[in-house]
């Protein structure tokens, strides 16, 4: 029994010491905030040679192995804060205080100096650097390495942002970035790529924003206001808004609220014609919209203590638009027609979250639920000619349910493990007005209610970690995609059922030692969440001539990406290359109506499977102090080889996109931003998009000691969006023609105060609802 005894206590003790021969610490801000991926070196005492590094995890905690009774030099830093030196030795060396570097951070604009790479990406510290100077963020996101917003929308490398947080809060919409001053913005985290926990439908990255703590404590926000005039038709795009950031001991209250007031007016031409016969008919179309939008996001979290989190959000937005279209043909004898429009949406979100730490090396569980829903109200009036038209109306209702669980398991600084399950449930009603009136061939409407449901479940695993000088996150999900779709008249059921195991690898390697060039090499697998928005049956005219109209038999599309790149300079150069095979690609391919032969419409299918290659080129640069400026292009190759439409493609197709941003900072509180977009004619296809530019900026003025902000923002030049389509001889050329000139001013009043306190944040909002639609 002694000898059990003796063999029990000498492992104890060598698991202690095992247990004891790692260097243990966390990082944090001024106010006790957690600082991820900060820079931690282990160096000897003896001779200063390097002993082993790793960057903080989202906590601020890190881990390196160590000897026992060994003194060691630990150097912290974080790019805008001071470096840290501490003497230590293997043990848990508890929170290490880092204070920002003032003087750094007036010196330094570029972005590019300012980034940290690892696996999945990189952090770019924006506090007090010239690109947020005068902006809202939804600009300001823009000037990042390898961020582009092309009409409004994110991309990272040329791919589709699949999500935008703030500090932590998952955004319903991107427009909420319009109401939030960029200088609140602390880092910004850029993931090439979804992560394995994530519906393996996103196929491009996520951008995570955190805010600044208020300064000296307590609250902060800004008040907004502004509007547009155009030239060609008056004032639009009305509007007011107001941000607030408060804490009060450990309770964080976020508040988002916008309303704006559109009544933009469009122009455009259409030519339809029939190469069989050489018959043309030419229409004019002017249309006026009217309408406003209400939206608040309000976000509360509650420290219940150091290791539990719990947290809510709830957003709402409304809104209502009236459309009144005329449209007129240039014949002596045309015939005129008018579709007016009344439409109403309602969005709500409600998310509840609760974050728990399970041990001291950092060990997280996380449990969201999130619901989700959308009412939309839609009523047209149609007319054509004297003694023909039609009354059309439908409600639809969309309800998301999410419940998922993750559990983060460091098991060391060089190896962290993640696991989770998600499952999403979503249900889709479709009801017709009962009461239609049709006599006209043309503006037919749907009259067959229906229900789409879907049930996704997930579950994943993944690992993050370091192997020699390689940085790697790897994992992988099994998804299942089950989706039913229901006509309620007759009771008519079908069915489909998707499922694959979607693995992801991104790999980072520094090529020096101070990481000034890096290597990164991202593989991914996606399956596309069920197009619900694209299998609805409801018909939607857009004029007397197109409408579009769903496709119940749509397939969730597949892709296999693969993401090379190189990073010079701390980001001043990146290059990239990019693959993509995606199969059951979903394409609206346009159909001639067997009701009338001037009729036409789109229609969503599937593709068989589809290639695209790209490259692209960014420089990040200051060229003299005032001026900051990121000049990015990018090359696709979409070789074709299937029939469409029973025509045959087969050609290698260029599409192209250039950009340059520039922002200028003077003093006395002066700054501009001047932009620049050109996108050459490129085909896909039955369709051909022609060229397309734009010169824009802005002039902005500080006053008030920065608290008071006036913006002139003007679209100087440019050339609208024109497009062909082809279909049984037939060409449709719709081009858009009002004037892209515009002038805007705005006006923002910062505000900040009250008493210094601390308090995490936790991520909320979860789902995720893509519409699927043709481009009009």
């Amino acid at each position: 029994m002694k000898h059990y005894l003796l063999i029990v206590t000498l492992c104890i003790c060598s698991m202690g010491q095992l247990m004891a021969q790692n260097i243990l610490g966390k990082v944090v801000d001024e106010e006790n905030n957690p600082l991820p991926y900060v820079s931690v070196i282990l160096q000897s005492v003896q001779d200063s040679s390097y002993v082993g590094g790793v960057a903080t995890n989202t906590e601020g905690l890190f881990a390196l192995p160590a000897k026992a009774n060994r003194e060691y030099v630990l150097i912290v830093s974080y790019i805008g804060y001071q470096t840290i030196n501490k003497i230590c030795k293997a043990g848990d060396v508890g929170s290490i205080i880092l204070k920002e570097d003032v003087m750094m951070l007036k010196e330094i604009s570029v972005v590019a100096s300012r980034t940290q790479h690892d696996a999945n990406g990189y952090t770019v510290n924006l506090r007090s650097s010239g690109i947020v100077k005068g902006k809202q963020s939804s600009d300001a996101l823009a000037f990042l390495p390898g961020v582009t917003n092309e009409d409004g929308n994110y991309k990272i490398n040329g791919l589709p942002v699949s999500e935008i947080y703030i500090d932590g809060v998952k955004l319903s919409s991107a427009n909420e970035l319009k109401n939030l001053p960029a200088d609140m913005i602390d880092k910004v985290s850029v993931k090439y790529l979804a992560g394995s926990n994530q519906n393996a439908a996103m196929t491009g990255g996520t951008i995570e924003i955190s805010l600044k703590q208020p300064p000296k404590g307590g609250y902060y926000g800004a008040l907004t206001g502004g509007l547009t005039f155009y030239p060609s038709y008056g004032f639009s795009n009305e509007n007011l808004g107001g941000i607030m950031y408060y804490r009060h001991k450990n309770l964080s209250i976020y508040d988002n609220l916008s309303l704006n007031f559109n009544q933009p007016e469009e122009t455009a031409e259409q030519i339809i014609w029939d190469q069989t016969s050489n018959l043309r008919t030419e229409i004019d179309e002017e249309t006026r919209y009217k309408g406003h939008t209400i939206n608040n996001r309000l976000s509360l979290t509650q420290q219940i203590n150091e290791k539990n989190t719990i947290g809510g959000s709830y957003y709402i937005s409304t809104n209502k638009l009236n459309t009144f279209s005329n449209t007129i043909g240039r014949d002596v004898n045309a015939i005129q027609s008018i579709i007016d429009s009344k439409n109403s949406y309602l969005d709500q979100e409600a998310t509840l979250k609760y974050t728990s730490i399970l041990s001291k090396r950092g060990t997280t569980l996380e449990i969201i639920g999130d619901y989700f829903n959308r009412q939309s109200d839609s009523k047209s009036d149609y007319s054509y000619s004297d003694n023909t038209y039609s009354v059309s109306g439908d409600k639809s209702s969309l309800n998301m349910y999410k419940f998922s669980m993750d559990l983060t398991d460091p098991r060391s600084q060089k190896l962290v493990w993640k696991y989770g399950v998600s499952v999403q449930y979503i249900s889709s009603d479709y009801t017709p007005m009962i009461n239609t009136i049709e006599n006209s061939n043309r503006f037919q409407t749907s009259q067959i209610a229906t229900r789409t449901s879907g049930l996704t479940p997930l579950a994943y695993v993944s690992a993050m970690g370091q192997i020699w000088k390689i940085r790697y996150s790897a994992g992988l999900n099994v998804q299942l995609n089950k989706i039913q779709y229901e006509t309620l008249d007759n009771n008519s059921k079908s069915s489909d059922i998707q499922w694959g195991i979607n693995p992801i690898v991104q790999l980072m390697m520094p090529l020096d030692k101070k990481g000034n060039h890096a290597l990164m090499l991202n593989y991914k697998r996606t399956l596309d969440d069920i197009p619900y928005a694209a299998i609805s049956s409801t018909i939607r005219w857009s004029d007397p001539y197109n409408y579009t109209v769903g496709n119940p038999n749509l397939k969730s599309p597949t892709a296999d990406m693969v993401i090379a790149g190189v990073s010079l300079f701390r980001n001043i150069v990146n290059l990239t290359a990019v693959y993509a095979h995606s199969k059951d690609v979903i394409y609206w391919e346009t159909m001639q109506s067997p009701t009338a032969s001037d009729v036409f419409y789109t229609t969503p299918v599937n593709l068989r499977a589809e290639n695209m290659y790209g490259v692209g080129a960014e420089i990040n640069w200051s060229p003299v102090k005032p001026w900051t400026m990121k000049l990015s292009g990018r090359l696709e190759i979409h070789p074709e080889d299937l029939t469409l439409g029973g025509i045959y493609y087969g050609e290698t197709r260029l599409r192209q996109y250039y950009v340059m941003y520039n922002t200028f900072s003077f003093k006395h509180g002066w700054g501009g931003m001047l932009n620049l977009m050109f996108e050459p004619t490129y085909k896909t296809y039955d369709r051909t998009y022609h060229m397309v530019y734009n010169v824009g900026g802005q002039i902005y003025k500080n006053m008030c000691k920065d608290k008071l902000q006036l913006t002139l923002t003007f679209n100087a030049l440019g050339d609208r969006r024109k497009y062909d389509r082809y279909t049984n001889g037939s060409k449709i050329t719709y081009n858009y023609t009002t004037p892209v000139q515009n002038i805007g001013l705005s006006l923002i009043w910062r505000f900040s105060g009250g008493k210094s306190v601390s308090v995490n944040t936790v991520e909320n909002g979860s789902q995720n609802y893509k519409e699927i639609k043709d481009i009009r």
